[in-house]
C-alpha cells in the first residue's frame, strides 16, 4: 500500500499544497514546503486543494508559524479548508488558521 502524498509547488507567488495533509504525508509535505519558502518577506501557503485534513496537518501549521517566527517572515495562509478550521477550533488553536 503507498501512503498518501501531498504536492507542494511554488506558483504564481504563493505555496500550492495539494492532496492530504494527513499523518502518512506532513513530513514529507514540511520538507518539501520548508525548502520553497521564502526566507525574507512574506510567505504565502494556499491549501485550497487539500483534500483531507487530521491533527497532523495541525502540527504542520505549527511547524510553519515556528519557521516564519524564526526567520522574521509574515505567514499568510489562505483557503484553509473547513476540516483544519474545524479541527483547530476543537484544539483551541484557531489562531493557527489566521
Amino acid at each position: 500500500m503507498t501512503a498518501p502524498q501531498t504536492l507542494v509547488e511554488h506558483r504564481d507567488g504563493a505555496l500550492h499544497l495539494r492532496g492530504p495533509l494527513v499523518f502518512a504525508s506532513v513530513g514529507a509535505a514540511l520538507a518539501q514546503s520548508l525548502a520553497l519558502l521564502p526566507r525574507q518577506g512574506t510567505a504565502v501557503i494556499d491549501l485550497g486543494e487539500v483534500a483531507q485534513a487530521d491533527s497532523a496537518a495541525l502540527a504542520l501549521l505549527v511547524e510553519w508559524r515556528k519557521f516564519a517566527a524564526r526567520q522574521g517572515l509574515r505567514l499568510e495562509l489562505r483557503a484553509v479548508p473547513a476540516q483544519l478550521r474545524e479541527l483547530a477550533a476543537a484544539a483551541g488553536l484557531d489562531a493557527l488558521c489566521a
